[in-house]
């Protein structure tokens, strides 16, 4: 299969062959595979459901009627799947899905062709995973995909140390954290049952965290600013409060701390960083790192890989994996403007 028709386009869609793409949208193409709901995954999300099916876990087409999409509900063009079971289209190929550890229903994505050919999607991933599709082509994203981007530290570690600094300032006052979609969620898990102040959120982020609660995830109760318990809070200055998609900071902290949830701009040897007294940064991520992304690619088997160059890090990814991984050849992607199949 040529370069060409395995790829990513300039508005960030990858195309896995002529029929299917993911996590954007592209003129002729009939399937669209949603592989999770963060932002930058999600461009051209309302002109694919007049034109596209739609694909994906069940778990994301939760999470996005609780965006409260209105429609999405009485779409028939929109199709939940499970996770590790195969989805016939109507050419003959066959979709798999499995996790990709990044989120709730986040997907790897493997499109087997009727001649028997494996393309391959990773999806936003996290590492280690239980489950790695085997693909012959890949593309795979390149987040952390340069060389300096190496963290000296599991995120196991990191949890340790958020839940350390959150018990460490909760005594000065409240305790304001910053966090992604899903980061903001394993904030949760990490705090539940280890701390006795009430955990404040918008109705938006409370209306998520029920789709987690859902799917089996063990997150204690939430209240908004406005409700008895989140005023007495608010007053006394001892809760904790979180902020993720939507939810506006404000441009001054009274009192408190801030905890930013993010392995951009983190020590590689560290998990925690401190500006202040009151605001922190801990590399909590749900993206595996350089070497993590190394493992990955060799554990899909694949021989040729498309580095998403619309990332940061995609010529330096392609070069590594050309230098660390005998025989797998790597090439950014076109970043074309559409498909071009002559």
């Amino acid at each position: 299969m040529s370069a060409q028709i395995v790829d990513v386009l300039a508005n960030g869609t990858v195309c896995l062959g002529p029929e299917v793409v993911c996590d954007g949208f592209a003129s002729g193409y009939p399937y669209r595979v949603q592989t999770h709901i963060h932002d930058d995954h999600m461009r051209g999300f309302d002109t694919s459901k007049g034109l596209q099916d739609l694909l994906m876990s069940h778990e994301t087409y939760d999470l996005l009627v609780a965006e409260l999409n209105a429609d999405l509900e009485y779409r028939d063009n929109l199709h939940p799947i499970h996770r590790g079971a195969e989805h016939t289209l109507k050419s003959g190929s066959k979709l798999f899905l499995l996790p990709s550890n990044h989120m709730l229903g986040s997907c790897q994505v493997m499109l087997t062709k009727p001649d028997g050919l494996k393309i391959g999607y990773s999806g936003d991933f996290g590492w280690p995973l239980d489950q790695v599709i085997k693909v012959d082509e890949l593309v795979v994203d390149s987040t952390y995909g340069g060389p300096n981007s190496v963290r000296n530290y599991t995120q196991e570690e990191a949890e340790e140390c958020l839940l350390s600094t959150v018990c460490e300032r909760l005594p000065h006052g409240s305790v304001h954290i910053r966090a992604y979609r899903g980061t903001i969620e394993r904030v949760l898990q990490v705090l539940y049952g280890s701390v006795n102040v009430p955990i404040l959120a918008s109705t938006r982020l409370i209306r998520e965290v029920g789709v987690y609660q859902k799917y089996g995830f063990a997150i204690g109760e939430l209240y908004t600013l406005d409700s008895d318990v989140g005023r007495s809070a608010i007053k006394e200055r001892s809760y904790i409060r979180l902020y993720s998609k939507g939810d506006g900071f404000g441009n001054e902290l009274i009192e408190g701390t801030t905890i930013t949830c993010s392995a951009f701009m983190v020590d590689s040897n560290r998990p925690r960083k401190a500006y202040s007294e009151r605001a922190y940064s801990v590399a909590l991520s749900n993206h595996a790192d350089f070497d993590g992304t190394l493992a990955y690619i060799e554990s899909t088997g694949a021989r040729r890989v498309i580095t998403n160059n619309t990332q940061n890090h995609g010529w330096e990814l392609a070069i590594a994996i050309n230098n660390h991984l005998s025989g797998v050849h790597a090439q950014p992607s076109t970043n074309n403007l559409g498909p071009r199949w002559g």
